[in-house]
């Protein structure tokens, strides 16, 4: 059997055994994301994405937010990457758990909390505290 390299590997475990990673992980992050994204608009903050690209000193520890909020699924997304390339493997490559994870769990969590908040505010603009 030949050395496949990252991008190979990757693509070959998505497309192979496991493919109920690729709705199961992204729905928990969109569950969350949605939960998060009303709590961010009940407190009249703004949308996640927007707040860490537009807030210079306080942009690490949003990010390090979002990972803390976002911990469980992408610690479930990482055990489940490992025990399916175990599996298919017969060895785990973690940087490769980590990649899949950011891309199926990180990413739409965080878009989803953004879209979420935004959608809050102009359905219920009268329940909006406002931060100062």
């Amino acid at each position: 059997m030949r050395d496949i390299n990252f991008w190979e590997g990757l693509v070959r475990d998505l497309s192979g055994k496991g493919q109920f990673r690729l709705i199961l992980q992204p729905a928990m992050a969109l569950f969350l994301g949605l939960r998060l994204g009303i709590a961010d608009a009940k407190e009249g903050k703004a949308p996640f994405l927007f707040r860490l690209f537009t807030t210079r000193h306080e942009r690490w520890g949003l990010f390090k937010q979002s990972l803390s909020d976002a911990a469980m699924p992408l610690i479930l997304a990482l055990v489940m990457d490992g025990i399916l390339q175990y599996l298919t493997l017969h060895h785990i490559r973690p940087l490769q758990a980590v990649v899949v994870g950011a891309f199926l769990v990180w990413l739409p969590f965080v878009m989803t909390r953004g879209l979420t908040n935004r959608i809050w505010k102009r359905s219920h603009p009268g329940k909006v505290t406002r931060v100062t």
